[in-house]
């Protein structure tokens, strides 16, 4: 009797000291479960989770939080209401909701949504949320993610200038952020609590509810505190938080690169090849290549495999060409990239290219580039005293910091049209 008792209390100690998910097992995969207030202690926000589709409560997952705008205040359930939600919550298949990586199984992640009916996202209340979430399921706490539109974007800086609080967030994408006055501007100790953590702000510079200048200031201080982001011009008009039209490939590459992110430890830094693919990472920590193979996220120092076709229109390829990092051989359409602490392009250059720069507001040098040749545009002297805001290119290419009033780029084999746009609001 006394063995029963014996063993009975090591196995009352070992299911004691085994954190529940119960709840957690009891969630269709794949489907959203609502907390509302009634079900929630007190100052939790009520909020919907969604699972992945094989999810398993014995395994820890990331979690990407959603902070929805102040529309979102008079829908309990604006979970499913939301374009950017609804595009995160179906992480099986990024084909119809953005990235998840779970075309292979590798990257589940969970996703709340929380729900709030006042204005103002507030710290202390998500440090709450994020604790009843975690006894809930089973989660990864150097893999906490927020982003979030409007309001909610405001509430994505909120929180990650109040991570003093003790909990870790791990990338963040604010969105057309509007105002932030509730968080301090400069180099604050508030401010400089994301250093740890990568940003990505996303705004459409004519958003006329929200300014553009409040992300730009509080950007300029997260690096300035030592943090590594990227700064994304909406293009068009309007308080929006992604490109009009079929940007399912942007959403896929920006939440993968959320995904990417581990808290405290060396940032991964995005990689993108024009004209080629990554076939593999050979040396480096955390790899993480994208669905089309275009892109992925790597520490510095990292080095990867990548390869371009034999000829493209007829032409030989010629080189491989980047602003930053170092090619094993750059001659070689099949060679190795080393990664550094920088965003970069690759380039794949073949013969008798031959292309344009044009430039609106300001000089090159060189004025007439070859592909492949590293560019650098200075705003004009008369035009310092007009009212700039950034840099626009068509087509796209990576401007990390297009507010600057000097900008630097690896020229693109084809012609290229960098603007100086001027303020509006």
């Amino acid at each position: 009797m006394n063995l029963i008792k014996l063993y009975s209390s090591i196995l009352f100690l070992i299911v004691l000291g085994y954190p529940s998910y119960s709840n957690g097992k009891g969630y269709a995969p794949g489907k959203q479960f609502e907390y509302k207030t009634k079900d929630l202690p007190k100052g939790v926000y009520q909020y919907s989770i969604w699972v992945p589709k094989n999810y398993d409560p014995k395994k820890e997952y990331p979690v990407v939080f959603y902070l929805h705008g102040g529309g979102g205040r008079k829908f309990p359930s604006y979970g499913k209401k939301n374009i950017i939600s609804d595009r995160l919550i179906d992480n099986q298949n990024w084909t119809s909701a953005g990235y998840s990586g779970n075309a292979h199984g590798l990257h589940e992640y969970i996703h709340v949504a929380p729900v709030k009916a006042i204005y103002e996202w507030e710290a202390k209340k998500f440090k709450a949320l994020l604790t009843h979430v975690n006894k809930k399921v089973n989660i990864n706490e150097n893999r906490v993610y927020v982003t979030g539109f409007s309001m909610g974007g405001q509430g994505t800086w909120i929180v990650g200038c109040g991570s003093s609080l003790g909990y870790k967030i791990a990338a963040m994408m604010p969105l057309g952020a509007w105002g932030c006055e509730w968080v301090n501007h400069g180099t604050t100790p508030e401010t400089c609590m994301t250093r740890k953590t990568p940003v990505w702000v996303l705004h459409c510079p004519y958003d006329e509810i929200s300014k553009i200048s409040d992300q730009i200031d509080l950007f300029k201080n997260h690096l300035n505190c030592g943090g590594y982001g990227r700064f994304t011009m909406i293009p068009g008009e309007g308080h929006i938080q992604r490109p009009r039209g079929d940007d399912d490939e942007g959403l896929s590459m920006r939440v993968a690169w959320m995904l990417s992110q581990t808290y405290d430890t060396p940032h991964n830094y995005l990689v993108q090849t024009k004209g080629g693919v990554i076939l593999e990472a050979i040396e480096g920590e955390r790899p993480f290549i994208g669905d089309t193979s275009t892109y992925g996220f790597f520490e510095p120092n990292t080095k990867i495999n990548i390869t371009a076709a034999a000829t493209k229109n007829g032409q030989r390829f010629l080189k491989w060409a980047s602003l930053k990092g170092k090619f094993e051989d750059p001659k070689s359409r099949r060679t190795s990239y080393t990664t550094v602490d920088k965003d970069s392009e690759l380039f794949a250059i073949y013969e008798n290219q031959k292309v344009k720069l044009s430039v609106f507001g300001g000089k090159a040098d060189p004025k007439k580039p070859m592909p492949g040749d590293k560019v650098t545009i200075t705003i004009n002297k008369n035009q310092k005293d007009k009212p700039f805001l950034f840099w626009q290119s068509n087509p796209t290419i990576e401007l990390t910091q297009p507010y600057d009033n000097t900008v630097q780029f690896c020229m693109p084999p084809h012609d290229l049209v960098i603007s100086a746009k001027p303020k509006k609001y």
